[in-house]
């Protein structure tokens, strides 16, 4: 949780969810175009980040990358292609003009890793979500839900429990208002959110319900190892917040930082169920 109100906070997720949910459920189209745009905003935050850190980085790199594997993420039912090689292949791109920039415009080489670390994170992570939109409902909706409810939820929970019984620092020195309290209620409660997406999909989903219940513990524990990642950023850049997009939460970066590390936690697990 961020900066703000607790009801300003309320409100803006809230928001969020009204706008979510129809974009999920209409189709992949809808669901591609909003993880795009949340790509498209969080790689300007990560790059005004870097900026700061005396970096000089654009995040046109990023969005131009994304927007091409967006689109054949929607082809790919009409046209045969591998994913990995292509965004490989795109990276490699990439890094042959930075170079390139490096080598007329005396543009630094960190300055050209810079702009290259954007194309990793976060929006390789929120690539991620984009491939989901595209798959079939009894993959997505599992793996959405569970993240959705299990990060959101020991989010929720280990800020409030961690306000209220809170006594030992987690990691002081990136994120020193976390604690280990707020932590092991966040682990608690969030696993048992989890849950919940196993009640709903009962019968549509057919993956046992303690897959559930071990996918949602460690989602938990990746998308709190996700906020740390987002807070360690923000401390070597100076800056409390990524950007004041999202009122009482932040930026987009700060909303999403665990939500970036859970997903694939979560992918990878319900696919080894389903390979199994």
């Amino acid at each position: 949780m961020k900066r703000g109100g607790t009801m300003v906070r309320v409100i803006t997720g809230i928001s969020l969810l009204v706008f979510l949910v129809p974009c999920v459920w209409i189709g992949p189209l809808t669901r591609l175009c909003f993880f795009y745009a949340v790509i498209w905003f969080a790689a300007r935050e990560m790059s005004d980040a870097l900026n700061r850190m005396d970096f000089v980085t654009s995040p046109w790199i990023a969005r131009v990358v994304a927007f091409a594997m967006c689109v054949l993420f929607y082809l790919k039912a009409k046209i045969k292609f591998d994913v990995t090689a292509f965004y490989m292949t795109a990276l490699s791109i990439v890094l042959m003009f930075g170079l390139l920039a490096a080598l007329f415009r005396k543009i630094t080489m960190r300055d050209v890793l810079g702009s290259c670390i954007i194309c990793f994170y976060p929006t390789l992570f929120l690539l991620g979500y984009a491939y989901l939109s595209v798959q079939p409902d009894n993959l997505l909706y599992p793996v959405l839900l569970i993240t959705m409810f299990a990060a959101a939820g020991c989010d929720i929970f280990a800020y409030f429990l961690g306000r209220a019984f809170g006594r030992h620092k987690l990691c002081p020195s990136i994120s020193p208002h976390k604690t280990v309290e707020g932590s092991i209620a966040g682990t608690v409660f969030g696993t048992v959110l989890g849950m919940l997406a196993w009640v709903l999909l009962r019968g549509y989903a057919p993956i046992p319900w303690f897959v559930y219940l071990i996918t949602a513990f460690f989602c938990t524990i990746a998308g709190q190892l996700g906020d740390l990642v987002a807070s360690m950023i923000k401390r070597q850049a100076g800056i409390k917040d990524f950007s004041d997009l999202l009122p009482g939460h932040g930026g987009i970066i700060d909303r999403i930082d665990s939500f970036c590390f859970a997903m694939p936690v979560v992918y990878f697990a319900i696919m080894l169920f389903h390979s199994t």
